[in-house]
């Protein structure tokens, strides 16, 4: 499952790009954004249509406000990715965004970081990272 989404994920920047063509990145990022939101929102409706269940909007008030910067953080990637696209390629954002994720995950394994179990950032994960930005640096370096 995760590597379909990484394959379906690699399609979003190039067509969000494509449609910036016309629009603009933040006109783009807006509308692949408010589709996205209309596609959840009926998915929600029909969920709980038929699992009977009412949604609990009491809930909403009990949650750490930090994991609400999601939708923020999601709206800063498409946005960043939308723009990037057309000087780096698919594959040169795709690589470095990646390479990123992977930076982050390694820093917030290693403080347990947002609940996350913790994993000390030994050498080979030093490495790891090392090879990663080299890596990048070959993808979008012609």
């Amino acid at each position: 499952m995760a590597l379909g989404i990484g394959a379906i994920w690699a399609l979003q920047p190039v067509i969000n790009a494509g449609l910036a063509r016309s629009t603009g990145p933040l006109m783009a990022s807006t509308i692949s954004f408010l589709i996205g939101s209309l596609l959840l929102i009926i998915s929600v409706a029909i969920y709980h249509c038929f699992a009977k269940e009412p949604f609990n909007f009491a809930v909403l008030s009990q949650v750490n406000p930090i994991y609400y910067m999601g939708g923020a953080i999601g709206a800063a990637v498409v946005l960043g990715m939308t723009t990037i696209i057309p000087k780096l390629g698919a594959g040169g954002v795709l690589s470095a965004a990646i390479t990123g994720q992977l930076i982050m995950a390694a820093v917030i394994d290693h403080f347990g970081l947002l609940g996350a179990p913790r994993i000390a950032l030994n050498s080979l994960r030093l490495i790891g990272i090392i090879l990663l930005l080299i890596g990048v640096n070959l993808v979008i370096y012609r």
